[in-house]
């Protein structure tokens, strides 16, 4: 059976898929909303509304797409539905170990700080470049952009984490 490009409902086909996308279906889970426990449930239930997605429209030309579309729309449904923790359950995890304050994780630190400083957006786009590797073509059928916005918008959000 030759593959057309378009995923046909089989099991084989999904295991590939799921095989080829969970880790980073899950890393961007995770970076959205920063709770490995919860991003794992978003995950599978990423997946789960995929493989329905799949059984009634038959054919699903860019599972990828659909993939992070899905868990997008989970992560923010989960945010406008979780509320924040008040202080008192906050608890220290762990206490820094001497590797916490190497010179390449302050680097990562520094990073991860600017890059919060940017609007959820910004954020966003950047994860879905350079964490995630998805081609222009491919973030603007995940965010509903044309590729030029895409671009521009990476370009923006590039300028202002270097000014950061």
């Amino acid at each position: 059976m030759a593959h057309t490009g378009k995923l046909s409902a089989h099991a084989g086909e999904f295991e590939k898929i799921i095989a080829a996308h969970y880790e980073d279906i899950y890393k961007f889970c995770c970076w959205k909303i920063r709770d490995p426990t919860e991003a794992q449930d978003i995950t599978q239930d990423t997946f789960i509304r995929f493989m329905n997605a799949a059984k009634t429209y038959a054919d699903i030309e860019k599972p990828k797409a659909l993939l992070y579309t899905i868990a997008k729309n989970l992560c923010l449904n989960w945010i406008n539905r979780a509320h924040p923790k008040s202080l008192d359950a906050l608890e220290i995890e762990d206490t820094p170990s001497v590797n916490d304050f190497s010179d390449e994780s302050i680097r990562k630190t520094d990073l991860y700080n600017a890059l919060s400083a940017l609007p959820d957006d910004r954020q966003e786009i950047l994860l879905l470049r350079y964490g995630q590797e998805l081609k222009v073509n491919e973030i603007a059928e995940i965010l509903g952009l044309s590729r030029f916005q895409v671009m521009y918008k990476i370009r923006g959000a590039l300028n202002q984490l270097k000014k950061i």
